[in-house]
């Protein structure tokens, strides 16, 4: 179980390096944008791009304010409970996010369908878009002009990410739990 969380915590560093990253390149992307418009020549496809990588930066800060748990809490009923008390609150709001992050895995997996991509049409975008009248992988961007998935990737990478944090999470506090009862029984 250590293993796995500090599998997370190594995760969430990643993350936020990467999320910092985007916003480094948000802020260069908004300053080019600013110059270009200022001297009537906009470079159109860096409003789309600039808006991708805020949505990629919000989802892996997240992702890693899951495995922190600095996500927006209400904690007037649980700053009131006992120690023990809050760590059994902390495994329910950790499974409730297990259930969340396996349910919007399940549908991203049935939106992507990986398997008839990969095994039945061999990664042939063009077969599985006119068999399976799924478009996902052929639509482009409106400015960018790259297809539309290379963007939408970051839902499978935050829900597998948001899965790894709070799976990490319970796991820890339930050792935590245990140790709380280890001292309280000797």
């Amino acid at each position: 179980m250590l293993t796995l969380y500090r599998f997370s915590q190594r995760l969430a560093r990643t993350e936020l390096f990467v999320a910092g990253s985007f916003m480094a390149f948000i802020f260069l992307l908004l300053i080019i944008n600013i110059i270009t418009r200022l001297n009537n020549i906009p470079i159109y496809w860096i409003d789309e791009a600039a808006v991708t990588a805020m949505v990629w930066m919000a989802l892996l800060a997240a992702a890693a304010g899951i495995h922190y748990r600095t996500t927006i809490a209400m904690t007037l009923l649980k700053d009131r409970l006992s120690q023990s008390a809050q760590y059994r609150l902390d495994l329910c709001v950790d499974a409730l996010l297990m259930l969340f992050f396996t349910v919007f895995l399940a549908l991203l997996i049935m939106i992507f369908e990986p398997y008839q991509l990969i095994v039945k049409h061999r990664l042939d975008w063009a077969a599985f878009s006119s068999t399976e009248f799924n478009f996902i992988y052929e639509e482009p961007t409106m400015t960018l002009g790259i297809k539309k998935f290379w963007t939408w990737l970051i839902l499978p990478i935050f829900a597998v990410s948001g899965l790894i944090h709070s799976l990490a999470n319970w796991c820890h506090t339930m050792t935590l739990l245990r140790q709380e009862h280890s001292h309280v029984s000797n």
